[in-house]
């Protein structure tokens, strides 16, 4: 047994109330084609008819997750019904322990956007995560973009031959935005399908909060509708089933937020690649994916007509 495990494992009895009996691994960690499980090591731990979920965040990522806040998320979503509950927390230790969703609960996939009802339900669940109390910290994604760019050239990490155009393209998106009007609110800031849970009668909650923060919620729109839809007439509909109307500068708005949102996945993999010591996972596979379809959107001349009338 690794010191990590055994360190979560002397947690998980806090969480339990009693020594765990079971305490196994349940989820094969990727980083690409999907990113799933690489903040942190997950458990699933029982004593009797007590069960848990023990996250243990991992040192490498601390550059980009501030696993402290990334609780403090964990249990503002629990109590706004957004989340599994949060059960016990070690944040100096980066632990944490959920209550188990059990069966028929199960993670989504790329199949279930597709699919009216879960997407009402990923809106609903997002919203009420933003319906809380502000959680005290604030993030801006274009900040953390020049932090990621300046840490991947330092590092000469392999990007994209054209991330200095993506970079010129987001940092007038965040000139934009910073212009415009913007409300904070609590937002989940995570696309990643493999971050919500299905439940019975397409309940929805969601997981990971690892990048959450007070923010513009215009983001969380972004990067949802990146990731649940193909193509922009779709993700129109998308908008508007969102916000429940259709207005073209704040879907522009959100549109630059998820091609942002690309960026900075993009640097994390990069920066993942050349210094996280898990040289198993493809990092900078995972990152060529993220470049690969904001190419797409930043390199034409649509990024200056979404640029001209993002309100």
């Amino acid at each position: 047994m690794s010191d990590r495990e055994s360190q979560a494992k002397a947690f998980a009895e806090t969480a339990l109330g009693a020594p765990p009996t079971t305490f196994v691994n349940p989820l094969t960690v990727l980083a690409s084609p999907a990113w799933r499980g690489v903040e942190g090591d997950i458990w699933r731990a029982g004593a009797g008819d007590a069960t848990a979920i023990v996250k243990h965040y991992h040192p490498d990522t601390a550059f980009y997750v501030d696993a402290a806040k990334a609780i403090a998320a964990a249990r503002h979503a629990g109590e706004t019904g957004a989340g599994p509950a949060v059960l016990a927390d070690d944040a100096d230790s980066g632990l944490v322990a959920f209550e188990i969703l059990p069966a028929p609960w199960r993670c989504a996939g790329l199949q279930d956007p597709v699919v009216p009802k879960l997407r009402a339900a990923t809106i609903a669940a997002k919203k009420a995560f933003q319906s809380g109390p502000a959680l005290g910290f604030s993030a801006s994604i274009f900040d953390e973009i020049d932090s990621l760019a300046a840490m991947a050239e330092k590092l000469k990490a392999p990007t994209h031959p054209h991330l200095a155009t993506f970079l010129s393209v987001i940092g007038d998106a965040g000139a934009r935005i910073r212009a415009a009007d913007r409300d904070l609110k609590p937002c989940h800031r995570d696309g990643n399908t493999a971050n919500l849970m299905i439940g019975p009668d397409v309940q929805v909650k969601l997981v990971d909060f690892d990048l959450a923060a007070d923010t513009d919620p215009y983001e969380d729109i972004g990067c949802w509708l990146m990731e649940f839809f193909d193509c922009e007439p779709e993700a129109r509909t998308g908008f508007e089933e969102w916000e429940g109307r259709f207005d073209e500068g704040l879907f522009q708005r959100a549109m630059l937020y998820g091609m942002a949102d690309d960026l900075r996945w993009g640097l994390i993999g990069s920066v993942m690649a050349v210094t996280s010591p898990r040289k198993a996972l493809e990092f900078a596979k995972y990152a060529s994916w993220r470049f690969l379809r904001l190419s797409t959107m930043a390199l034409g001349s649509q990024a200056s007509d979404r640029l001209r009338r993002a309100a």
